[in-house]
């Protein structure tokens, strides 16, 4: 069916991709937690998850480039729906913060690795320049999926408050099931060891600034990525919920976001004289200050902008950033490289998730925390593009 590896490891890479991305739980998660913890708690649990894949990060990328992506891969599919087949028994919070621990766990697992396999997969063929082609395609798909997700992830929990769930569950098995056809690619592989083990996980994280480019690069995809993904993965949900709408509603604005950002973003993206470097890089501050700044004002449907602003740029970071990072990291450190950039990620997405839950709770709710990650926004990302673009290769055009 497959003439080579590559070409087998991409179509399993975006149907698996796909699967992981049947999130049915999206646009109902905060409201289920809420009927058992508060809204501080539900806070820290947010951050716990974040915690917990934190201080995993760099342990499972090393486990990746020496054991192997592919299990990797397969592992954290598996601990992701242990963790949603919990839920029937999760009534208190501690309850939940197991939950969460497998969650983070599994998204470790997966962390860099799924990527990084399929970038050693062009590589170890000498077709790189095809993995941004491949990473477009999926990341299209993959809003397809969390389009459908959320959209009905809303009218399951009519129907049953478990049944997103349970679905969740499935889909992550489905994915595992996936995952397991994989070809592990021969590039750059090491026997295991402690002192290998060690000594991986020292580059890795070496390599992310080995030099002015990739330091730049690596803070950059940091700043955006943590900003991005704690509004993706908490306070956009949260907002839905605090502008008033209901379960059912969620679920179909947040699909509707999704199609809007499949249709305007993805042809944004295959014009490259729109999206040379350049623009790229100027491209996100710009997003996410017009998007995040305003939202102290929020109220009903005025909120819905900004949700779709974040998701736009959340959506870009992997699509057009990744292919960056890929480009200026050795193979053989890649995945315990991009590893540490989601440690990093996770580690300012803990605390930004954990101190607003004192913030929302006496200051009006999430509305005030978008302003707040807009004005960082404007301290960090930009001082960082201004950077990036006296580099030679990435200001010229």
């Amino acid at each position: 069916m497959w003439k080579t590896i590559s070409s087998r490891n991409s179509d399993l890479f975006i149907l698996a991709h796909f699967c992981q991305a049947l999130w049915f739980i999206i646009p109902i998660w905060i409201v289920y937690y809420r009927g058992y913890v508060s809204t501080s708690q539900i806070a820290f649990i947010a951050g716990w998850a974040y915690f917990v894949q934190l201080i995993m990060e760099l342990p499972t990328g090393a486990f990746a480039d020496m054991v192997g992506k592919r299990w990797s891969v397969i592992l954290s599919y598996l601990l992701t729906a242990l963790g949603m087949l919990i839920i029937p028994f999760a009534h208190t919070f501690g309850h939940f913060l197991l939950i969460e621990t497998f969650v983070g766990i599994g998204s470790a697992l997966f962390s860099g690795a799924q990527e990084a396999l399929l970038y050693d997969s062009f590589k170890q063929e000498g077709k790189e320049a095809e993995f941004g082609k491949v990473m477009a395609k999926d990341g299209f798909w993959y809003q397809i999926g969390l389009m459908t997700a959320t959209g009905i992830g809303g009218i399951m929990y009519q129907y049953g408050h478990l049944i997103p769930f349970m679905a969740s569950a499935t889909s992550a098995l489905i994915g595992m099931i996936i995952a397991w056809i994989y070809v592990e690619p021969k590039i750059d592989t090491e026997k295991f060891s402690l002192d290998n083990y060690l000594k991986q996980i020292r580059l890795g994280v070496h390599e992310i600034k080995k030099n002015n480019e990739t330091l730049l690069l690596s803070g950059y995809y940091i700043a955006v990525g943590s900003l991005t993904w704690a509004c993706q993965t908490f306070f956009n949900s949260y907002l839905l919920v605090d502008l008033g709408f209901d379960d059912k509603a969620r679920g179909f604005i947040a699909a509707g976001l999704r199609l809007f950002n499949i249709v305007i973003l993805m042809r944004l993206i295959k014009n490259e004289k729109i999206f040379n470097h350049r623009n790229t890089f100027i491209f996100f501050p710009i997003l996410m200050m017009v998007a995040m700044l305003p939202g102290v004002f929020l109220d009903g449907v005025w909120g819905i902008p900004t949700v779709a602003g974040v998701m736009m740029a959340s959506t870009a970071r992997w699509i057009l950033l990744a292919k960056y990072t890929n480009q200026v990291y050795d193979s053989k450190y890649r995945a315990t490289a991009i590893s540490t950039l989601s440690m990093a990620i996770g580690l300012i997405v803990m605390i930004i998730t954990t101190l607003s839950g004192p913030i929302m709770a006496n200051y009006g709710g999430v509305r005030i925390i978008f302003s707040i990650l807009g004005l960082i926004t404007m301290i960090t990302v930009v001082p960082l593009v201004i950077q990036i673009l006296k580099l030679p290769k990435y200001g010229q055009e």
